[in-house]
């Protein structure tokens, strides 16, 4: 199955069929599969497979049926006319996937994102026309490329590095979010939520404990089994941690594969987890060092995206992952990515707050204290004290306190000390604390798929990412994901009869914290000619007299300062790639 891409051109424009035509025939010439659409204000070419078409529209990208586990290719009558009927409602409550549908109403072609989606939706607004696509390189066809750097949007990226909204790093590049519509009224644009995280946790279902353990287990099962079975054999990057230990689990009866990668210092080296993983289910494991000297500082995973939403260390990870995919015929690279998100690794209180206020102070309370206390490793009057501060009705929104490691004021004042507008982060009149961290965790979560690079050589799948996944998530009680001092409880019981113990019961987790220090002391002339005499030095956003002292060595090192500092040196690289700046 390929990736599919997409270019829309939306509102009066008399030469679109042309125009559209002139740039299919380019890419064709270029080796693309390309399937052209127009009628009256509205054009979209598509590239790759050729989209469904249903009776009120058309839907680009992967689109799965809740009822059966597997890919749809055509849409039955019924289908089509509710989702005629509720203006594409029955498309998100229905079905789920990566797509993206255009859908004719009386006003004219609607756009929808589904929740939780992995297909970009970028558009570019020159009233009355709209150009839509699904990567910067298919908007710069259209010729409006050059597209500036958003200095301003820059700063809040480097504040706050995992959030993801309408905005983009590109002037005049906006984003449409996961869950949202997006429609042109009268030559004005109108985007509306059609789906929020914030529904499934207020009207979720009462169920009982083992109830949600096996519903996680169901949907997580049938996910993975969706999403290999539309993209073909996978290659799982397999750490040995609980997330991706699941997703082996689920692979063990499919054709897959699995690829452990470590590093030279112990730290980094989780071989010995993957390898229990793999054998407890049966598969061979691919094993592979990360290597430093396949790093190219100077050149961004992130280029081809509207923000420098990748990571320098994930070069080396691409590379293997291409080397084992060719190496073993794997369609598609599939990851944990965001599990820790998705079964609420919270790291605070707010559960013990969550369960005060809804069953008061008694029993149930002071248990979910306990486990928060072993976890955390604090004492018990902390944690009370936190919860009942947290419980407080002007305290229970969860903050997304900003990174301003190695800023200058000056970038700290461009940031400001709000995050970007992100919808999820706006919760109802008096949230619960834990709900409210937990939607937090999942806002920061889309990072993950954002990310998503359009030229990659395999598609990534993030099945605990996957819309139902995360719903099934969303209806527990966050202090149900805490139990015996470890979080993740749930999702520990769900698949602990297909794990090794050792795995279920494992508290440590990896990170790339030893690789990052070594691509520091590797490529340290580099980076400190790029960090110090770049983009970002030029508008002053950055604290040229601390990163002096840092590259000339008088400043101790701790991991976390060199993931700050490598954040630095993933923007730097971006604004040198120039995304959609020259054709």
């Amino acid at each position: 199955m390929t990736l599919q891409r997409y270019l829309a051109l939306l509102g009066p424009c008399k030469d679109a069929p042309e125009r559209m035509r002139r740039i299919g025939d380019r890419l064709i010439h270029e080796g693309h599969r390309v399937h052209i659409h127009h009628e009256k204000d509205f054009a979209l070419l598509v590239l790759g497979d050729p989209p469904i078409a249903i009776d009120t529209g058309l839907i680009v990208g992967p689109l799965f049926d809740r009822r059966h586990p597997s890919s749809v290719e055509t849409l039955a009558p019924e289908d089509q006319a509710k989702i005629r009927a509720s203006q594409g409602r029955h498309l998100t409550e229905i079905f789920w996937g990566g797509y993206v549908a255009f859908l004719r109403t009386d006003e004219g072609i609607v756009l929808l994102r589904a929740p939780l989606g992995d297909l970009a939706c970028l558009f570019v607004h020159q009233a009355p026309r709209t150009w839509v696509a699904s990567d910067i390189a298919l908007l710069k066809r259209t010729g409006m490329a050059p597209f500036a750097t958003d200095w301003s949007m820059i700063a809040q990226h480097l504040a706050w590095p995992y959030l993801r909204g309408s905005w983009t790093c590109l002037e005049k590049v906006m984003a449409l979010p996961t869950g949202h519509k997006l429609q042109s009224r009268e030559a004005q644009l109108c985007l509306a939520p059609c789906w929020s995280p914030w529904a499934f946790a207020e009207n979720a279902p009462c169920l009982t404990r083992d109830e949600h353990v096996e519903r996680i287990a169901r949907v997580v099962s049938n996910c993975v089994a969706t999403l290999a079975g539309h993209w073909g054999r996978p290659v799982l990057l397999l750490s040995g941690g609980l997330d991706s230990s699941i997703l082996a689990a689920t692979l063990a009866g499919r054709d897959a594969d699995l690829l452990t990668l470590y590093t030279r210092d112990p730290i980094g080296d989780e071989r010995a987890y993957a390898a229990q993983v793999a054998d407890h289910i049966g598969k061979p494991l691919i094993e592979a060092r990360r290597e430093v000297s396949e790093i190219h500082p100077l050149r961004s995973a992130a280029g081809g995206l509207p923000w420098p939403a990748r990571r320098l260390f994930e070069q080396e990870t691409m590379r293997q992952v291409d080397l084992a995919a060719a190496d073993h015929g794997a369609a598609a690279l599939m990851t944990g990515g965001g599990g820790d998100n998705v079964f609420c690794a919270l790291q605070s209180a707010a559960p013990v707050a969550d369960r005060l206020l809804v069953e008061g102070p008694g029993p149930g309370m002071f248990s979910t204290a306990r486990e928060i206390s072993a976890l955390a490793s604090a004492p018990m009057p902390t944690v009370l004290r936190s919860a009942a501060a947290k419980a407080m009705p002007w305290a229970r929104r969860s903050i997304v306190r900003p990174d301003h490691a190695y800023l200058s004021d000056e970038a700290r004042a461009r940031a400001g000390a709000r995050p970007p507008a992100h919808p999820w982060l706006t919760p109802p009149a008096r949230p619960l604390p834990g709900v409210a961290g937990y939607i937090r965790l999942l806002a920061l979560a889309q990072s993950f798929s954002e990310g998503r690079d359009p030229a990659a050589t395999i598609p990534t799948i993030l099945p605990l990412l996957a819309q139902p996944v995360v719903e099934a998530c969303l209806a527990v009680p966050s202090w149900l994901w805490f139990e015996k001092g470890r979080n993740r409880a749930l999702a520990r019981r769900a698949f602990a009869p297909h794990l090794p113990r050792e795995i279920v019961e494992r508290r440590s987790k990896g990170t790339p914290d030893s690789f990052q220090g070594e691509i520091f002391e590797h490529h340290h002339a580099t980076l400190r000619d790029m960090l110090l005499g770049g983009a970002l030095a030029d508008q002053g956003l950055i604290d040229l007299p601390r990163l002096t002292r840092v590259f000339s060595g008088t400043v101790p090192m701790a991991p976390p300062d060199v993931g700050s500092l490598l954040r630095l040196v993933d923007v730097e690289a971006w604004l040198r790639s120039a995304p959609g700046r020259h054709e």
